[in-house]
């Protein structure tokens, strides 16, 4: 019992101090809101949110709890394609966005950043709510005050949604995950076989399960209109299986980089096939309520299929999230390098 219980305290604490390292306060600058700032006011419509435009393969910004627009003349991004920090967003129910003001883009009009009182002005934050109304103006704040800024909307963005926990049912960090790299997992699913996977590869850094529903049963909010890259619609996708890695792919498999990405850090990962209730039964979720959406798990084991990571309520959308908190088993920093001056 004294084991078990001091090799749960130590992956507390290497979580906690992982969890600091990432999700620490900072900022460029103490941060200072606005009520008013050229077309735009707390409490008006946001120029960006729901329905608006975004970048392929989405075309249309979804439905979230929170929107975050930032004006940079250097970048054009959304979520975890700007930063970790989107990774973050995305998690809490958020969408990030940044948008340059060069090339063609209206975005300083619509503002008011053209306007000669603003000429001081070179980056803007713009929190808005989940029916488009403004809630913080952040003159001269970029990309890399999004957190601190977030945390002075608590009402809008929930912290508490990156954190894991100790035991799940039958789970528990510390102790063996219920499959083991070499394991066969053929039963789990028969969509397995047709790709050639049949085990958990041996020899990964790091192992993430996930029992969760499809992304894109229905149309939802994804743009009836939206057309893939490959001519796929999101919700027409189907089990698929890349890199030895298997899910279904988000939003469509042209545009799923998860498959690479997680190569590229010498891990693998295994998402549920919604046909088959074996995989939900071995992680001790009940099939009908993964259908449902009522239920999901992600769990993150090392390299010997130990449990380190609990993440009831995530999918494998969080992985970002997820594996930042381990960085002994995943550099989440090294795909953002470039962007951390």
């Amino acid at each position: 019992m004294r084991r078990h219980f001091a090799a749960i305290l130590v992956a507390f604490l290497i979580i906690t101090g992982a969890a600091l390292l990432f999700f620490k306060p900072r900022a460029s600058s103490l941060i200072v809101g606005v009520n008013i700032f050229g077309h735009i006011a707390v409490g008006s419509e946001a120029v960006r949110g729901r329905g608006s435009f975004t970048f392929a393969p989405y075309l249309q910004i979804p439905s979230a709890k929170f929107y975050v627009m930032v004006i940079d003349n250097g970048r054009w991004c959304d979520n975890e394609e700007c930063s970790l920090d989107g990774a973050f967003i995305r998690t809490m129910g958020g969408w990030l966005q940044a948008e340059a003001t060069c090339c063609g883009s209206e975005i300083k009009y619509e503002i008011g950043l053209d306007l000669p009182e603003q000429k001081e002005v070179k980056t803007l934050v713009v929190v808005s709510d989940s029916t488009n109304k403004i809630a913080g103006i952040y003159p001269n704040h970029g990309l890399k005050d999004i957190l601190p800024i977030l945390r002075l909307h608590p009402d809008l963005a929930d912290f508490s949604l990156l954190e894991g926990v100790q035991e799940f049912g039958a789970l528990d960090v510390g102790e063996p995950a219920p499959l083991w790299p070499g394991d066969q997992i053929s039963y789990l699913s028969d969509k397995l076989g047709r790709f050639a996977v049949t085990h958990v590869p041996k020899g990964k850094k790091f192992y993430l399960y996930s029992v969760e529903k499809r992304k894109y049963d229905i149309a939802g909010d994804v743009p009836e209109s939206h057309e893939g890259v490959g001519g796929d619609r999101p919700y027409e996708n189907t089990y698929l299986c890349l890199i030895g890695s298997c899910r279904y792919p988000d939003p469509d498999p042209p545009h799923d980089f998860l498959f690479a990405n997680v190569d590229e850090l010498h891990g693998w990962f295994l998402g549920n096939d919604m046909d088959s209730p074996e995989m939900a039964k071995l992680f001790g979720l009940d099939p009908a309520a993964v259908l449902r959406g009522e239920s999901s798990l992600v769990v993150l084991t090392d390299s010997k299929g130990i449990i380190v990571a609990l993440h009831p309520g995530k999918t494998l959308a969080d992985t970002f999230t997820i594996l930042s908190q381990h960085p002994d088993l995943a550099d989440m920093r090294k795909f953002y390098r470039r962007y951390s001056d």
